[in-house]
């Protein structure tokens, strides 16, 4: 079982629900699992398009901090860090832009600037972005291969503000990896409860009742998302596993495997390979 961290790929939320949280952008993702971990530079684009036609101003703090992510996440590196430093160079109180920075530091790999900055920012009481803050220092003691901590930190940003998906699937994973079945099903719901979109929650919660045995049950839970998110090739594909090879309904599975190969899924090697063991 490979590691679900950080946040979901914003390539399978509907334009207006992803282009309306810039918490995404800041909760740094590293890992490996079925999605591809980075946001969708198409929606990232058309987003940060969007808020400079409204040509952000510094004096707009929320707004401005929200143009600083996207621009982040869609690589603009040497532009994103000389705004970020401009902006705290006049505003050296504003705490998110400090995080801001040390995510971008994250990206652009500078990982103990980054281990700094979150260390400041963590003994800074007031901070408002605690929750994004102890996921990211969760992520760290991933990286640091401390299990224990990173199971810690994610524990404390599902009880922090402002209240995010992230760490819930961070969690959900981590009991994945110790085949902690229920207790990850009751991480990845939680995070489904937050972000209805989040295709990795889905993806968790489904595997984990999967683990349980849960099959029908797991089906639903795909099913379900797959109806709000269309374009969930992830969710399609292993719905139509589960359905090929647990509950025997290959016929509704082949269908359902040939859409995730039309339309472009990653595994379609495999996807192929499944189709013919089922003829």
């Amino acid at each position: 079982m490979a590691l679900l961290a950080g946040c979901a790929s914003v390539e399978r939320k509907t334009a207006s629900t992803a282009e309306s949280n810039p918490f995404r952008y800041l909760a740094w993702i590293e890992g490996e699992y079925q999605t591809d971990y980075q946001p969708n530079r198409e929606v990232v684009d058309r987003h940060l398009a969007d808020l400079e036609t409204k040509n952000p101003d510094p004096s707009q703090t929320d707004a401005y901090l929200e143009y600083l992510s996207v621009l982040d996440a869609s690589g603009k590196k040497s532009e994103t860090e000389q705004k970020i430093k401009k902006y705290l160079a006049d505003n050296p109180e504003e705490k998110r832009a400090v995080f801001l920075l040390a995510v971008h530091y994250w990206r652009t790999g500078k990982k103990e600037l980054t281990r700094y900055f979150f260390t400041q920012l963590e003994k800074e009481t007031g901070f408002p972005w605690k929750s994004l803050l102890y996921n990211n220092l969760g992520m760290l003691a991933l990286q640091d291969k401390n299990r224990i901590l990173a199971i810690d930190y994610f524990d404390k940003a599902t009880k922090s503000s402002p209240e995010i998906a992230a760490p819930s699937v961070n969690l959900g994973a981590l009991y994945l990896q110790s085949r902690s079945y229920s207790a990850a099903e009751q991480a990845f719901a939680k995070a489904l409860k937050i972000d209805s979109h989040f295709e990795d929650a889905a993806l968790g919660l489904g595997i984990a009742l999967e683990g349980q045995g849960k099959y029908e049950q797991a089906h639903q839970a795909y099913s379900r998302f797959i109806e709000d998110n269309s374009s969930a090739l992830s969710v399609t594909y292993n719905n139509s596993v589960l359905l090929g090879n647990r509950l025997k309904r290959r016929e509704e599975a082949a269908q359902m495997m040939l859409l995730y190969i039309q339309r472009g899924g990653k595994e379609t090697a495999k996807a192929h390979d499944i189709l013919q063991s089922w003829r």
